[in-house]
């Protein structure tokens, strides 16, 4: 990095030696040529990767041989005392703790974090702007609960939203997008179709509306048999007198009995409706003749008839009701399990925090208690003691996740903890032991940057000859794992198949019912 920025008041104070020969702003990494100009360590590369180096005081050439590091300008800076240069800070202190002061000002310039954003803002108004003013900070879609940039909100519901309303074209219904197809392919009413037996013959060649279709198909149905049957025979007569190739013989002949069967089953069925319409015909002709003394009769069957359908109509209409009663009463206990299941998961997750929470009040009791609980340079060294006993408590269900003791990235950095499942979760139950990273909530956040963005390494210790096993990622800004925590701890990201169970054995990952977690962030 170039030089550091200062105020004009320590400008116009300090020795202008301290001043970047090239850069013009206060010495950063001091080096000094043989010329006897300063100039800052970047500076000086920036300046020896040029075509013709020489030094912008007197112009006298550059090399790696003519510049040396200069401690003592170094010691001498350390010891000057000056004032943030950021508008509206007050703070003032030595050269050496600046460089900390400027990484937590709350008045420092910053970048938002979303790279699509343009914004500079001080870092005070971070929060806010990631919270309500970030054209790219993310939302939870209120439809699908996917994480969505606000930017970008508006075009997934509209074009890829599975859980969001669309319309119907045909019924004007809103139906879910991941169910429209379904629906216009077999449950809306009001599709267009047409007779499928007009291939065979029916004249009703409109366009009829689903719902219409199905009573056209109830009214014709004799109708439909019999184009059905005479298209058959037309076929079959059409094929008695083709004469096919000899190696089609025996697959025609049995295409022709085929058709001989359907044809007199068909046959059979449409002489006997045929018979039953004509015996009707004739009783009713036969009433009529007689002087309808037997009409009241008749109207009393058939009223009875309707009497029976009204019935077996009622019967269907109270199945179906009950069905939707089953279905919903099935929905509800699925949603009962959800809930016990998510206050089952609360109360595995509080335990947790309380024993964290306890680990904090320890590291509470004095400087040397901190030091031996808490660290402060992204690395946690866990020791994990009677293995035996607390993987049985994981087989058993009395405690199945244990978290370490919170650590730092630095002093007033990132807090975080891991946390280990001993008889593994999720695809690694029962076979792995399952490893976890946790962001938690620290009394610094604000001064941090979010999302997260840091390489996580886990490792299990071999406490023989080294040989570790380690698994690395790279935080996933986009994950709801790496934003600023707003409850006590994120949820884990890590691998649930971090260590196969059957071979913790081949190496000296256990020693004296020991075993020992290290987590490196940076």
């Amino acid at each position: 990095m170039p030089g550091t920025k200062i105020t004009d008041e320590d400008r116009q104070r300090i020795d202008i030696k301290f001043i970047c020969t090239l850069c013009n702003l206060l010495l950063y990494i001091p080096f000094q040529t043989m010329c006897g100009h300063l100039m800052c360590k970047s500076c000086v590369e920036n300046l020896l990767e040029s075509k013709n180096p020489k030094c912008p005081e007197d112009g006298e050439e550059l090399s790696k041989e003519k510049i040396f590091r200069d401690t003592f300008t170094k010691r001498e800076l350390n010891a000057l005392h000056l004032h943030c240069a950021n508008p509206g800070c007050s703070w003032r202190g030595t050269y050496e703790q600046l460089e900390g002061h400027s990484e937590v000002c709350e008045h420092a310039l910053i970048k938002c974090v979303h790279s699509q954003c343009q914004m500079k803002l001080q870092r005070s108004d971070l929060g806010e702007h990631l919270k309500s003013e970030c054209e790219y900070r993310h939302l939870k879609c209120e439809y699908c609960g996917q994480d969505v940039a606000f930017a970008s909100i508006k075009e997934h519901v509209d074009t890829s939203c599975e859980g969001a309303p669309v319309t119907c074209r045909y019924c004007k219904k809103d139906v879910l997008r991941k169910d429209i197809e379904k629906h216009e392919r077999r449950d809306c009413d009001e599709v267009p179709a047409t007779c499928e037996f007009q291939a065979v013959g029916c004249n009703h060649d409109k366009t009829l509306k689903r719902k219409e279709l199905r009573q056209h198909l109830f009214d014709k149905l004799i109708d439909h048999v019999r184009l059905l049957l005479q298209y058959i025979l037309t076929i079959a007569s059409q094929l008695s007198n083709y004469i096919p190739r000899p190696e089609f013989t025996g697959i025609m002949q049995k295409i022709r009995d085929d058709i001989t069967e359907v044809r007199s089953g068909l046959a059979e069925k449409f002489v006997m409706v045929v018979g039953k319409l004509t015996g009707l015909e004739r009783r009713i002709e036969g009433l009529e003749s007689s002087g309808g003394g037997d009409t009241g009769r008749i109207r009393n069957e058939l009223q009875e008839l309707k009497s029976k359908t009204r019935d077996l109509t009622t019967e269907c209409d109270n199945l179906r009701e009950r069905n939707m009663s089953l279905e919903r009463e099935v929905r509800d206990k699925v949603s009962i399990i959800d809930r016990l299941r998510s206050r089952m998961d609360q109360m595995d997750e509080s335990l947790a925090l309380n024993t964290v929470k306890i680990t904090d009040l320890e590291s509470q009791r004095g400087p040397r208690a901190q030091q031996a609980i808490h660290s402060y340079n992204g690395t946690l060294l866990w020791k994990i003691e009677s293995y035996q006993r607390k993987r049985q408590d994981a087989i058993n269900g009395v405690k199945t996740a244990l978290y370490s003791q919170p650590f730092y990235s630095a002093q007033y950095g990132y807090k975080m903890c891991a946390k280990i499942y001993m008889n593994g979760d999720g695809f690694g139950k029962g076979s792995h032991l399952s490893l976890f990273f946790v962001v938690m909530r620290g009394d610094y956040d604000a001064l941090q940057t979010w999302p997260f963005q840091k390489k996580i390494t886990m490792m299990l210790l071999d406490q023989g000859n080294g040989d570790h096993m380690i698994d690395a990622f790279n935080s996933d800004p986009q994950s709801s794992s790496f934003q600023r925590p707003k409850s006590d701890m994120n949820i884990a990201s890590g691998s649930p198949l971090f260590m196969p169970l059957d071979s913790l054995n081949n190496r000296q990952y256990i020693k004296d019912d020991v075993m020992f977690i290290k987590i490196i962030v940076d």
